[in-house]
């Protein structure tokens, strides 16, 4: 483990994660890990946010079976996200592994539209499988695999926690697939 790198601080906040977004648990008094969840659109960052391994799992749980079943599918079959982690072992430097798609290596330069993640505890992040960075394309492929109570349900996500300007308003155009 390492410490958090700044590139997963909160921008809005300019500091680290310190409270889950759904339940407000404190990062530094919990036994769960936690995961960032950050989605960029160009250089920008247009979406943030940091949910406890409960939180996280209780999201997961309410999208459909079909839809959990389409997602573990994606990434037990990938063959580059198992060889990622044999590639990636000795390090601990977070751009190594977000330096391309964790799921069809295209090389983060190459790339407009991205999410990446990192799994934290306490103030350290753990290594392998994250951090990782997913392409807008991965992405899109799973979100057409999704059911459509699994997209009513990352709706309701977004509604239910992020305030400002109406929920309906943010227009994330695909599920981040580290959710």
């Amino acid at each position: 483990m390492s410490e958090i790198p700044p590139f997963f601080h909160s921008l809005e906040h300019d500091k680290p994660f310190s409270t889950c977004l759904t339940c407000d648990r404190d990062f530094q008094e919990i036994d769960d890990p936690y995961t960032v969840t950050k989605v960029f659109k160009g250089p920008e960052c247009v979406f943030e946010y940091a949910t406890c391994l409960p939180c996280r799992r209780n999201l997961a749980e309410s999208f459909s079976e079909e839809s959990r079943q389409s997602m573990a599918s994606f990434f037990e079959d990938n063959e580059n996200l198992n060889k990622r982690s044999e590639k990636l072992a000795e390090s601990s430097d977070y751009e190594e592994w977000t330096r391309e798609c964790a799921t069809c290596a295209t090389p983060l330069s190459d790339l407009k539209d991205y999410s990446v993640a990192c799994m934290g505890f306490g103030d350290h992040m753990v290594i392998d499988p994250f951090p990782m960075m997913v392409c807008s394309n991965c992405e899109e492929t799973i979100q057409s695999k999704l059911s459509k109570s699994t997209r009513d349900q990352w709706d309701k996500f977004i509604f239910d926690n992020f305030e400002g300007p109406p929920a309906g308003s943010i227009k994330i155009d695909r599920v981040p697939i580290l959710v």
